[in-house]
């Protein structure tokens, strides 16, 4: 290999790259004999490098182990070229020298070449020397076993415990144990393309054109999130396209808009017309549509998020971990069927600047030394950044996604997040205009939950929400026939001046007129006003919110003493949801869970943090995985039940039959979704008309007498049965 080499030095890392565009050798270690000769070669006269670069259409990057093993063989051939070749025969006889040599130098030759082959050769010189010392005169078997001894045995016992060689797996092993990371020469963002050994493939799917392998990584006790993307496959002639387009618009790119989402559409646009015109002048065998779909791609890169772009793509995956220093590690994920996974993508320091130059640039908001934290939200995905100083490795990215549509109450049932009759005790207290915190700890799934009882209000009310980051998915809640008026306030980690703070849009709320009040996040100051609003009953309807915790009584804890809310005003919650990550009989994987519901006594004498404070209505049961209501709903000695009634001028068994109604009816609906192979009755849309059937019904017994449950659900029952038989799902 006579390819053009040079030394960059990248960071902190000292990087040989080999330009090889016009090799015909294939620009990879493991499969060119040329290129393993060449690699191994340039280690030898330099070898204090931290990664090797071949470059022709497709760049192959070698660091870490698979470098070292490289390392490895090239200080074998180093050591073996000088001082093997030096004592090949006794001085006082040098007859077999020639001969020796010619063979040690074709081994060696072989070696560098193709390291097994290599070590094949040595071996076959090693049993024709041991064969030849057992004959011939006295001396000449003496030099053969010294020269076997002293020279061929420690090359080979060298070589056989290589890192590249050792399980003598050939050179269908190279790639497993060298480990490039590959890319097309227009991507900057590389991937592990070799699965490590060992590893069990457990799912594999589509995705966007993208290829998705889940593989077990058994020793490591986690998955692995193996990604293909369509631009790993294209064929030579297209990514050679690519290539001319990019530099082409690099070299005469016009004024872009400054909003990043709109230039990405410029970009599209121009690489669309340039790559037709160099199709068209060299009659290139490429399509119209395909480059069109080239086009797309290439933005993707150059405007766009990258490899990134192919996992917010999959809708399987929840979070997207980048961890600092980017390119160190791999990119991380949270999947929805495997939960976290490593990945095969390793990011660069370049994309890290691209990424964070655009998510400034979209949110309006500074980043810099001054302002190390960035928080925006890029449709249905929620970003945060942080940087220097406070991040002393650099740049450093989660993206969270929201769910594209509100999850539902029969969706959790559905995902064994609670149950049915969780589920109706949840409806209730949302009908019955409760105050509820929902509480958990980070990613337990309070957002969610939240959004969720939403959907258990009847449209006709109003509803204003406050948060800092959306994450309340508001314009499908409007889509659906909500009235909502969403509040954005600073944000507590990122926020400007501009940007008025939560107790001043919580004041505002409040004089907006009767709503129902749902806060994001209750975390600071304007936990006083959200409290003094409920006690006194200026929100006019129910007041939910989100809250961190990990029990009632953290609840109680963090509003009381850290948020300074005297202990009589705390009285006016009247329920907390608490939600958490299970590890289910100490598994290392972990599910979602609502493990409490428990109500705020009115009556307590002393501490509410005492017995007296709380008084659970349902509690996880972790050998069964299920939450269980307690004696004091079943017997209907619960004091929020009992309110109810009062609030409804009904009666505790009657407040108590709605619950069983409303758990029935979710349960049904489950069940019909599973049975009909529709999971889209489960969503928001369905859910919505449903609570809208059923409470039609109901309100239409109320206005001829008693409301009769089992005629109520029969009636419901009819309209599931026309709805799903007139497709209207």
């Amino acid at each position: 290999m006579s390819c053009e080499r040079s030394i960059v030095t990248l960071g902190n890392e000292r990087v040989m790259k080999f330009k090889c565009d016009n090799c015909q050798k294939g620009a990879s270690v493991e499969k060119s004999i040329d290129c393993m000769h060449g690699v191994l070669e340039a280690l030898i006269a330099d070898p204090d490098v931290d990664v090797i670069v071949l470059a022709e259409v497709y760049e192959h990057e070698y660091s870490g182990s698979g470098l070292e093993a490289l390392k490895e063989i090239a200080e074998i051939l180093k050591e073996n070229r000088c001082w093997a070749l030096a004592h090949l025969t006794p001085d006082d006889c040098r007859r077999c020298e020639a001969a020796r040599k010619g063979q040690l130098e074709q081994a060696l030759d072989a070696l560098s070449h193709d390291p097994a082959s290599g070590l094949r050769k040595l071996r076959e010189f090693s049993h024709e020397m041991t064969s030849r010392s057992k004959r011939g005169a006295k001396k000449c078997k003496a030099c053969r076993a010294e020269f076997l001894k002293d020279t061929l045995e420690p090359i080979i016992i060298s070589l056989e415990r290589s890192t590249l060689l050792r399980g003598g797996k050939g050179r269908e092993g190279y790639a497993e144990i060298l480990q490039p990371l590959a890319r097309p020469c227009f991507l900057t963002s590389r991937l592990r393309m070799e699965p490590p050994s060992g590893c069990e493939l457990i799912d594999a799917y589509e995705v966007g054109g993208s290829e998705v392998r889940i593989y077990r990584l058994t020793e490591q006790l986690q998955n692995l999130y193996f990604l293909i993307p369509p631009e790993y496959h294209l064929p030579h002639d297209h990514v050679q396209l690519l290539q001319r387009a990019r530099q082409l618009m690099l070299e005469h790119i016009p004024a872009l808009d400054p909003n990043p989402l709109r230039a990405r559409e410029q970009i599209k646009r121009l690489n669309e017309d340039l790559m037709a015109k160099l199709v068209v002048g060299d009659r290139l065998q490429i399509s119209r549509q395909e480059v069109t779909w080239l086009a797309e791609h290439l933005a993707r890169f150059t405007a766009g998020f990258g490899l990134l772009e192919a996992l917010l793509a999959d809708t399987r995956v929840q979070d997207i971990y980048v961890d600092a220093p980017v390119g160190k590690t791999p990119v991380h994920i949270c999947h929805r069927d495997h939960d976290e996974c490593l990945t095969n993508i390793f990011l660069t320091p370049d994309d890290a600047e691209s990424l964070i130059s655009r998510f400034r640039a979209i949110s309006g908001r500074p980043f810099s030394e001054a302002d190390p934290v960035l928080d925006l939200n890029l449709k249905d995905v929620r970003v945060a950044a942080i940087g220097h100083p406070l991040s002393p490795a650099g740049l450093a990215f989660a993206l969270r996604r929201h769910k594209p549509t509100p999850w539902t109450l029969p969706q959790f049932i559905h995902a064994k997040f609670l149950t049915p009759y969780a589920a109706g005790l949840l409806s209730l207290l949302v009908d019955a205009q409760a105050s509820l915190l929902v509480t958990g700890s980070r990613g337990a799934g309070k957002t969610s939950l939240l959004g969720a009882l939403m959907l258990e209000l009847l449209p006709k009310f109003r509803i204003i929400t406050i948060e800092d980051t959306r994450e309340l998915p508001i314009e499908q809640f409007c889509d659906l026939g909500f009235k909502v008026q969403a509040l954005q306030v600073q944000s507590a980690i990122s926020g400007t001046a501009a940007e008025l703070g939560a107790d001043d849009a919580l004041r505002a709320a409040l004089r907006l007129g009767e709503s129902v009040l749902v806060v994001g996040e209750v975390r600071g100051e304007e936990a006083k006003t959200l409290y003094e609003a409920m006690r006194v009953g200026a929100a006019g309807n129910s007041v939910m919110g989100t809250i961190h915790g990990a029990t009632a009584r953290d609840v109680f804890e963090r509003v009381v003493y850290d948020l300074g809310i005297p202990p009589s005003s705390f009285k006016a919650t009247d329920a907390i949801i608490v939600a958490a990550p299970i590890r289910l009989r100490g598994s290392a994987a972990r599910v979602r869970r609502l493990v409490q519901i428990t109500e705020v006594r009115k009556g307590w004498r002393k501490d509410p943090a005492a017995e007296e404070g709380f008084e659970n209505l349902m509690y996880y049961d972790r050998a069964a995985d299920e939450l269980r209501p307690t004696r004091v709903l079943h017997t209907q000695r619960s004091e929020l039940i009992a309110s109810i009634a009062r609030k409804w001028g009904t009666t505790p068994r009657e407040v108590m039959g709605n619950l069983e109604f409303r758990a029935k009816i979710h349960e049904a609906l489950v069940d019909a979704a599973k049975q009909l192979n529709k999971p889209e009755m489960l969503e928001a849309d369905f859910v919505v008309r449903s609570n809208l059937a059923w409470h039609a019904l109901f309100e239409e017994q109320l206005r001829h007498g008693r409301v009769n449950y089992p005629k109520l659900f029969r009636g419901w029952r009819a309209w599931l049965l026309r709805s799903t038989r007139n497709q209207e799902v």
